[in-house]
C-alpha cells in the first residue's frame, strides 16, 4: 500500500494546531495531518519584520507566497521530510475584520489590545491598525491565486497543491464564540478540550465546520466563501470556511 501523503496546515498559533490536525486526522483519516506553527502574522509580517524574525528564525518576503514556503522548509527540516511526500499545504488565516471599510476602524487612547465587534475595530493605534489591515488584504489577494508550490525534484519538477482558508476573528471566535482576548494558557486548553471531542465523535466536528459556512453566508463554493467574507460587515462576523477542507482534499476545486 502506498504510503499516505501529508495535509500541511500552516496555523498561526499553537492552540490551532492543537485543535485542528488531530480533528482533521479524525474526520479525514486517508490523510495523515501534521502542523506547522507560525508565529506572528504572514499575512502583516511585511510591517512586523523583526518581531517575526524573532519568533521564527528568519525574515518575511514581501511577497506572502515567499514567506509561506519558507515555513513550509522549515517544517521540512525540522521533521526530516522531503517535499515529494507532502499531499496538500492548507494555510488557515484569521479574517480579523480585515475587509470591512477603514472607517469602521476607531482609535481610543486606553484600549488594551484590540477590541473588536460586529459592527466596528477600536485600537490604540489606528494608523498601525490600518497600515495592518491594508497589508492583510493584499496579502490574501496574492495568496488566493496560488494554486501550489513548486520544488524540482531531479529532472522533474514537483508541484504540492496550496489553497487558503479562514476563520473569522480567530479560532476561539469562530468554534467557542469567544469575543473576548484570552491568553496563550486558555487558548490552548479550551483548543485541547475541543479537540478530544472531535477526535472521539469527527462526525460532530464535520456538523459543526457545516454549521459555521451556514451562518457565514451559506456558500456553495470555496470562492463563494472568499467573495461572502470580503464583502460588508462578514469579515467582522462568527464564521469558517474551513468545511471546504475534505471537497477540497478530495479534488474538489471549486
Amino acid at each position: 500500500m502506498a504510503k499516505r501523503k501529508i495535509v500541511l496546515l500552516v496555523v498561526e498559533g499553537a492552540s490551532d494546531a492543537s485543535l485542528l490536525v488531530p480533528a482533521f486526522s479524525a474526520l479525514v483519516e486517508s490523510r495523515v495531518f501534521q502542523g506547522q506553527e507560525f508565529h506572528c502574522d504572514v499575512l502583516t509580517a511585511p510591517n512586523h519584520r523583526e518581531e517575526f524574525h524573532r519568533r521564527n528564525g528568519f525574515y518575511p518576503s514581501d511577497k506572502p507566497a515567499q514567506t509561506v514556503r519558507e515555513l513550509v522548509e522549515c517544517y521540512l527540516r525540522d521533521h526530516d521530510r522531503t517535499w515529494n511526500q507532502l499531499g496538500h499545504i492548507i494555510q488557515i488565516c484569521d479574517l480579523d475584520g480585515a475587509f470591512v471599510s477603514d472607517d469602521c476602524v476607531r482609535e481610543d487612547s486606553s484600549a488594551e489590545g484590540t477590541r473588536y465587534s460586529t459592527t466596528d475595530i477600536v485600537t490604540k493605534n489606528r494608523d498601525a491598525l490600518i497600515a495592518d489591515r491594508t497589508v492583510n488584504r493584499n496579502g490574501v489577494d496574492a495568496l488566493l491565486n496560488v494554486d501550489g508550490f513548486r520544488k524540482k525534484m531531479g529532472r522533474t519538477e514537483l508541484m504540492v497543491p496550496y489553497r487558503l482558508f479562514y476563520v473569522s476573528r480567530n479560532l476561539e471566535h469562530a468554534f467557542r464564540g469567544r469575543l473576548d482576548n484570552l491568553d496563550e494558557r486558555q487558548k490552548q486548553s479550551g483548543a485541547i478540550r475541543l479537540a478530544d471531542r472531535f477526535v472521539r465523535d469527527p462526525a460532530l466536528f464535520s456538523k459543526t465546520l457545516e454549521s459555521l459556512r451556514r451562518i457565514h453566508g451559506d456558500p456553495a463554493t470555496w470562492a463563494d466563501s472568499w467573495r461572502y467574507a470580503m464583502q460588508d460587515f462578514h469579515s467582522l462576523e462568527r464564521g469558517s470556511n474551513l468545511a471546504f477542507v475534505e471537497p477540497y482534499l478530495e479534488g474538489d476545486l471549486r
